[in-house]
């Protein structure tokens, strides 16, 4: 530090001894006057972003227009008060929670406000907690009255490492005194983004107070349910009355949720929540400890007061989300499928060798094993079975061919090499279904780290063998992150796209446990991280060389499994990565996962994401009014399908086909709205249309009377046509009329006049 910047500490310091500490602004807006806070006032409402800083009390305040914010500072760093000055709401009412017993961060430099008139205002402190230096900034984007957005970073200034794997902190409100909950605790109820509904089909909506009764838990690959006093997601909504709070984590750089936690300080129980921390297994990796002289930037939290409900406030999330890049490819027009899998016997009689070879007790991957697997791929996965199914596929109407497991020459889990002995040359392959069925071409499932139930036959990778930490190769498992692996797969992969691959399935892509290997150049013990960043990164070497080849991304921890462990977004960033992610394991009883409301989960996601999904189902189990169809049309933008069911419902699917297909713009492309979990709508405002899909999972028949207004579905005000219900356009509100068969499904489309 130099001379001029040691004196202009040495006065600063002593104005803060003072009390006369001016504000430091920095932009092209003069300093504000000082807002009046106190408690029983309600502050005037202010149409744009500004702080200030009272030097008579020490205290910055953010005001956004509906949201205002306190940090004192004398007392060190410490935002203690956040609320809708709108609303009245109060979301945080107590003093922020750091760390340890180090207190509040004592602040290290004046802090540094930014207001300006026509862009983001922001102010950041740097603050000593303990051994660490944290920098805080809160941020009120232009033009988003209702936002806050908190960024931390933490520094070892220190010539020694640092252990940070405990830091944590956070916005805190009171739910409990003594014995006595606060009004709020029971007012405020509050569900997970993106699945208020979950993959098991329950609800996830829950009192406040349910923080500080009981925790949560999570879980991975093969492990057992992890109790944790910690609540995590992705996003968190706080719902009261008609309004909402979205608490919202983005961390493009390491796996990292919005987190909420009970503290108990004295009789009093408080929730932390926003700020920053580590949850699951000590994510993000990054934050966990720091060299000297190293740094690690937490994710962005996004604190916004939603003017609606909880669905609000999902729409909230998803903008959000595509501000980031999250949104459909733009164009995003990929093929039906239609997969061999249902109609063939070869999974399932793999499936049932693996079981008798592939454990710790038994042979393994042995001659004899191949000889099995050779013998059911020669019997069941011919040229001429496949014929057969591109004949189906032709018929009902899908415009690609999915080749699931069976269809390489590699050892299990290993090589990706087309079987030109069994199957004919790729391309020949390519140009016959393209020539004799009208396909637009096919696509490939690829494991990537193992198969059911999570082995590969390594030795296919010998440089990429896992090293376990009794310094043993297994003969199971790959090390994705391994330079050796990507490299080999890459050439692998770019060999299938050129030879006419139009999609790819990344799956088997589990992160099936750590590896010790110090020459594949991960750390010590390898990380999940780096398993996921490596797929992403074996993903953006095929798209740098094939970019309209389509690539899907099984979930880079749990892999096939309908655990949903990686928030959505990570490595999710096109062009330049994968297309779409696996919707779950609803491919096996898609009737059954619709039933039991568990692929109702679906609906919930396509709220707040708009990364399209993908999914292929039995259409065996269908009834026929294609329900199976339908459902998986409206939640997955790429659908594929298999199993031609008995003769009835084979009709309606290929009628549903027909209908389905030009229509398929709205489906993969359109804006994705809510009436209920029943009634969904897929809008494209450039034409000023929207195509609504209603549902009945009933085994009764029901006439449904549906409102709504246009906006509820993302079109403008004015009259509309709707074909396929009756409906009345009374004040503003749309009442549309209609019958739907038990187990049924009935089209709407609208358009504005």
């Amino acid at each position: 530090m130099n001379r001029y910047n040691r004196f202009q500490k040495l006065l600063w310091l002593v104005a803060l001894v003072a009390g006369v500490i001016p504000t430091v602004v920095r932009g092209d807006q003069k300093e504000a006057k000082p807002v009046d806070t106190g408690t029983n006032s309600t502050p005037s409402f202010i149409p744009k972003p500004v702080i200030t800083w009272n030097p008579a009390n020490g205290r910055v305040i953010l005001t956004t227009g509906t949201m205002e914010l306190i940090v004192e500072t004398k007392s060190g760093l410490n935002p203690f008060s956040l609320r809708d000055v709108k609303t009245g709401w109060v979301y945080a009412d107590r003093d922020y929670a750091w760390s340890g017993d180090a207190g509040f961060p004592k602040l290290l430099e004046p802090p540094v406000i930014t207001n300006r008139e026509k862009a983001d205002s922001s102010v950041i402190f740097r603050g000593q907690l303990g051994p660490l230096v944290v920098e805080q900034s809160f941020t009120a984007p232009k033009n988003e009255p209702g936002v806050i957005l908190e960024n931390i970073t933490i520094s070892n200034p220190t010539d020694s490492p640092l252990d940070t794997i405990n830091f944590k902190c956070g916005f805190t409100k009171c739910v409990r005194q003594g014995e006595d909950w606060v009004n709020d605790a029971n007012d405020i109820h509050f569900c997970p983004v993106p699945y208020r509904r979950e993959t098991s089909g329950q609800m996830q909506v829950f009192a406040l107070r349910e923080i500080a009764e009981h925790g949560s838990s999570f879980s991975a690959w093969m492990e057992p349910e992890q109790p944790t006093p910690m609540w995590g997601a992705e996003g968190w909504v706080w719902s009261k009355g008609p309004s909402a709070f979205l608490l919202a984590k983005y961390n493009p750089q390491g796996m990292e949720w919005s987190l909420m936690e009970p503290l108990q300080r004295g009789m009093e129980t408080d929730i932390r929540f926003a700020g920053a921390g580590q949850w699951k297994h000590n994510h993000p990796e990054g934050a966990a400890r720091l060299d000297s002289g190293k740094s690690y930037s937490f994710g962005e939290t996004r604190l916004q007061a939603v003017d609606g409900d909880w669905k609000q406030a999902y729409y909230a999330y998803r903008g959000y989300l595509e501000s980031k890049g999250c949104k459909i490819p733009a164009g995003y027009n990929p093929p039906v499928h239609w997969n061999e899998l249902y109609d063939n016997e070869y999974f399932g009689r793999y499936c049932a060798v693996v079981g008798e070879y592939l454990s710790p007790s038994k042979p393994g991957y042995c001659p004899e094993f191949y000889e099995k697997i050779n013998k059911f791929l020669d019997q069941y996965y011919t040229l001429g079975l496949m014929k057969g199914e591109a004949a189906k596929a032709r018929e009902l109407g899908c415009e690609a061919l999915y080749l699931d497991p069976g269809w390489d020459t590699g050892k299990v889990g290993g090589l990706q090499v087309w079987d030109d002995a069994r199957l004919g040359p790729m391309k020949s392959f390519v140009e016959m279904i393209k020539k004799e069925y009208g396909l637009q071409g096919f696509s490939l499932w690829c494991s990537l780290a193992g198969v059911p139930p999570t082995y590969c036959d390594a030795s296919a990778y010998p440089s990429a063998q896992v090293l376990t930490q009794d310094g043993k190769k297994s003969p199971y498992l790959v090390c994705n992150p391994c330079p050796g692996f990507l490299d080999e797969k890459e050439k692998l992969l770019l060999e299938l796209c050129k030879s006419g691959a139009v999609f790819l399935m990344f799956d088997s892509n589990q992160y099936s446990g750590p590896c010790y290997d110090k020459t594949h150049g991960h750390n010590i013990p390898s990380t999940r991280e780096e398993h996921a960043k490596a797929l992403f990164e074996l993903a953006q070497r095929v798209k740098a060389k094939y970019p309209n080849v389509l690539i899907e991304m099984h979930d880079p921890i749990t892999g096939p499994s309908s655990i949903h462990y990686t928030p959505t977004y990570f490595g999710y960033h096109p062009p330049d990565s994968f297309d779409c992610l696996w919707g779950h394991e609803f491919m096996w009883d898609p009737m059954g996962d619709i039933v039991s409301r568990r692929a109702v989960s679906l609906y919930y996601f396509n709220l707040a994401y708009s990364i399209p999904l993908y999914l292929h189902v039995n259409l065996k189990g269908d009834n026929e009014n294609a329900l199976v169809f339908w459902w998986y049309a409206s939640t997955c933008r790429h659908l594929g399908v298999g199993g031609k069911p008995r003769e009835k419902v084979w009709q309606a699917e290929k009628q549903a086909m027909q209908t389905y297909l030009p229509l398929k713009r709205f489906f993969t492309q359109g804006e994705f709205y809510g009436v209920d979990e029943m009634v969904h709508a897929h809008t494209l405002p450039d034409i000023g249309r929207s195509v609504m899909n209603i549902f009945n999972l009933e085994n009764q028949p029901q006439k449904k009377e549906i409102r709504f207004r246009l906006s509820d579905i993302g079109l403008p005000a004015g009259s509309i046509e709707i074909d396929g219900a009756t409906f009345a356009q009374q004040d503003g509100e749309i009442i549309m009329e209609l019958s739907i068969p038990a187990g049924g499904h009935r089209l709407v489309k609208l358009r504005i006049l």
